[in-house]
């Protein structure tokens, strides 16, 4: 189950760094039936699979939000610093 939660986070993080739309709900679905199909070929009861599938969903969409900040707080502090002009220097 751990497993399942942090490679979520972290898949997570990727897809929220990356994609500015609401990408989530097809890797939900699509995560969710790979998960389901793996537990349930391993003979895991249907209760761990849906446990399985909820702590899955919920930390991918962790961390969506905290790539996706990370990515916004990186952007505005280099955003601050201006790029000194080729105009304003003297040669010579």
């Amino acid at each position: 189950m751990s497993t399942v939660a942090i490679f979520s986070l972290l898949i997570g993080s990727l897809l929220g760094g990356r994609f500015r739309i609401f990408i989530l709900p097809p890797f939900i679905v699509l995560g969710a039936a790979i998960l389901g199909a793996i537990s349930a070929w391993q003979g895991q009861t249907s209760a761990h699979i849906v446990v399985t599938i909820l702590v899955f969903a919920s930390v991918l969409q962790l961390g969506y939000f905290c790539g996706a900040v990370l990515v916004r707080v990186r952007a505005s502090a280099f955003r601050g610093k201006a790029a000194q002009s080729f105009d304003s220097q003297s040669f010579g």
